[in-house]
């Protein structure tokens, strides 16, 4: 390759690769909306508080894994409803 291509070739392989990872964040996005909804589904079925924290772990224990949760299942539902205690 010539190096008056440098530059070109630099570029299309940058921009390439960008474009890869737009693409795969948009797939994240994708999947952890889908999470989401999953777990809006489980908790409309749920009456009761108590009800709630089994559909949460229930929707954890499936999903955790894939998304990787730096935290236990336990320690993010004590810091969620710690919103509602303020």
């Amino acid at each position: 390759m010539k190096e008056a291509n440098h530059e070109e070739i630099k570029t299309a392989v940058l921009s390439y690769i960008q474009n890869l990872f737009e693409e795969m964040e948009k797939e994240i996005a994708m999947s952890h909306q889908e999470k989401y909804a999953l777990l809006e589904d489980a908790f409309e079925n749920a009456v009761e508080p108590s009800e709630l924290k089994i559909a949460f772990e229930r929707w954890y224990a499936d999903h955790a894994d894939d998304v990787n949760f730096e935290q236990e299942v336990d320690e993010m539902w004590e810091q969620a409803i710690g919103k509602v205690e303020e």
